[in-house]
């Protein structure tokens, strides 16, 4: 018993050692020179092959979409390319899940029968936009390989005569509560939990969701003080709790997260200035993550210094093996806000990827906007290459079918899977497949620069022919992350005397440019570059039979010759790979 204490004692004052370390690091970095030098030199060459990296993307009052209202045919096709747009730009900068607000004051972004629509979407509250907002977003994400969270804003309800506070308050007014001129649904009252965990629980039936994401799900800070803070938490966690075994009857590979205040209490190490979310608001995710009620938080981290790495590592002691997401607060980078320079972001970034929890950004616009350089640093020197999602806490250790009879046939890339099998794993959502591709056999499935393509849906995939030959591997994976053991290509002393591969080229590019001299098109010619799903990224012109991708972030793309009569025709493929 003395040896096991000694070697607990230890083991603490290791950690205070390494936590003392971070933080003179960071106390280090504020002379600029130091900051620059760091993370131009900053160790992502070993970038991880799972990662959550995310966005939120809010929707009230049209903050980072819509910026349109669809009224009509022609304007709702208009909102929807906007989103697209949207998507598109994320999905060239490595980020892999969209948190979307869904649920926003008692009001929605899709068809309920419980709560009305939002104004956000036709310009009109209660107003239908004529077509599902949510169900769009969720196809078009998947179109991308990207996992969409409907982020549910939980207890405000909006101001207290406005359209969605209204509509409850005649249906369940024992369920309200006013403060001043606003509305919020009571966390004392019986019938919240089971209102709220009904609503999402309809969401998860409806819609091919990735995950449901609680917002607010704490009592506000306007509410008066409240006496017993068991009580209170009690409360909240019933709300939880509720929510979790309904959204899991439904379909279990939904991942439950929420976005608590983002520091959990006060600690050894430093204090938490009286705004915490288990003391303050009654919200304890640390106890929500040890029972297992959510899959993985994404703390409202909006600090810096001693107020986010102390408490970023007491998250990361906490999770009991979930999955931890900072919540980073690039709002603050705009001179509007607190001026931030972007080092104090990228740094946070990079410290967390040390303790493997990946990053979100609030909110999505600051990002797409560029704020500071912050979109041209992820793309270009954080994640450049694609990244799975981390595999759930709540997943067993499934062996998923490995794809088989791997083959190129005329520039077509496919495979097969165990239909018997496959079958047996649509009631946990199905199963999709991950690409990887490189210059050396085998492939190796482990790193992240060979990742082509993640959660594709389909058996097949079309490769222009360029010039040189090039090995694949896939495999097959689950909604909760799970990934079965590669089919890759035979041997290459097999493969190269397979005359199906003697057209599987890359155009030739050399990081800079893409090289089309054998094709014979015209200086000026205008040239769309895809991504391999198939996305329109940007259009390019010809000069001096090349194609300037110098700003495109290592990966893998199809360029289309567009002629006069705006027809499309493949050139080939080319990968920006710098090796």
């Amino acid at each position: 018993m003395l040896l096991q204490r000694k070697s607990s004692i230890f083991a603490y004052e290791m950690k205070k050692i390494a936590l003392f370390i971070l933080i003179i690091s960071c106390l280090w970095l504020n002379s600029s020179a130091k900051r620059d030098y760091l993370f131009e030199n900053a160790p992502y060459g070993q970038r991880p092959l799972r990662e959550i990296r995310a966005v939120w993307l809010t929707t009230i009052g049209g903050l980072d979409w819509p910026h349109s209202y669809a009224q009509s045919p022609f304007s709702i096709a208009k909102q929807q390319q906007e989103f697209c747009n949207i998507l598109d730009t994320l999905s060239s900068a490595g980020i892999n899940t969209i948190i979307l607000q869904s649920r926003i004051r008692a009001t929605t972004i899709f068809p309920s029968s419980q709560e009305p629509w939002d104004g956000c979407l036709s310009g009109f509250p209660a107003k239908s936009p004529g077509y599902d907002a949510l169900a769009f977003a969720i196809e078009e994400c998947h179109k991308r390989g990207m996992r969409l969270h409907a982020w549910v804003v939980c207890i405000p309800v909006g101001k207290w005569s406005k359209e969605g506070c209204v509509a409850l308050r005649k249906r369940y007014p024992k369920l309200m509560k006013r403060i001043g001129d606003e509305g919020f649904m009571n966390p004392e009252a019986e019938g919240t939990a089971d209102y709220l965990a009904t609503f999402c629980a309809d969401i998860a039936k409806r819609y091919d969701i990735d995950g449901i994401h609680l917002d607010y799900i704490r009592y506000p800070e306007t509410w008066k003080a409240i006496t017993n803070k068991d009580r209170g938490r009690s409360n909240i966690t019933r709300i939880v709790r509720a929510i979790h075994n309904k959204v899991k009857s439904e379909k279990p590979w939904v991942m439950l997260s929420c976005s608590p205040v983002g520091k959990y209490a006060d600690t050894r190490r430093q204090w938490s200035r009286g705004w915490n979310s288990r003391d303050a608001v009654c919200q304890d995710a640390a106890a929500w993550m040890e029972e297992g009620l959510m899959d993985a938080i994404f703390p409202m981290m909006y600090f810096r210094g001693n107020d986010f790495y102390p408490f970023l590592v007491d998250w990361k002691e906490r999770s009991h093996g979930k999955i931890v997401v900072p919540g980073l607060g690039v709002y603050f980078l705009d001179k509007r806000q607190k001026d931030w320079p972007l080092t104090d972001v990228t740094q946070e970034m990079y410290v967390s990827r040390q303790y493997g929890m990946g990053m979100a950004m609030f909110r999505s616009k600051f990002f797409t906007d560029n704020t500071k350089g912050l979109y041209t640093y992820v793309k270009s020197a954080y994640s450049p290459t694609l990244a799975l999602q981390p595999i759930m806490p709540c997943s067993s250790a499934t062996v998923l079918p490995s794809p088989t009879a791997l083959r190129l046939t005329d520039g077509l890339l496919s495979w097969d899977i165990d239909t018997t099998l496959a079958a047996q794993h649509d009631k946990n959502g199905g199963m999709k497949y991950n690409i990887y591709g490189s210059s050396s056999y085998p492939v190796d499935v482990k790193c992240a620069d060979n990742l082509l393509l993640a959660e594709y849906d389909k058996r097949s995939i079309s490769l222009p022919s360029t010039h040189q030959i090039r090995y694949f591997a896939v495999t097959s994976t689950d909604r909760y992350g799970n990934e079965s053991a590669p089919c890759q290509f035979a041997a290459p002393s097999v493969v190269q005397e397979d005359s199906s591969l003697s057209s599987t080229h890359f155009l030739p590019c050399d990081g800079r440019s893409v090289s089309i001299a054998a094709h014979n098109i015209e200086d000026g010619a205008l040239i769309e570059i895809q991504s391999l799903h198939g996305n329109a990224l940007t259009s390019r012109f010809v000069h001096n039979n090349r194609i300037a991708v110098a700003d495109l972030p290592t990966g893998h793309y199809t360029l289309y010759y567009i002629n006069k009569k705006r027809h499309r025709h493949c050139i080939g493929l080319f990968s920006t790979w710098k090796e």
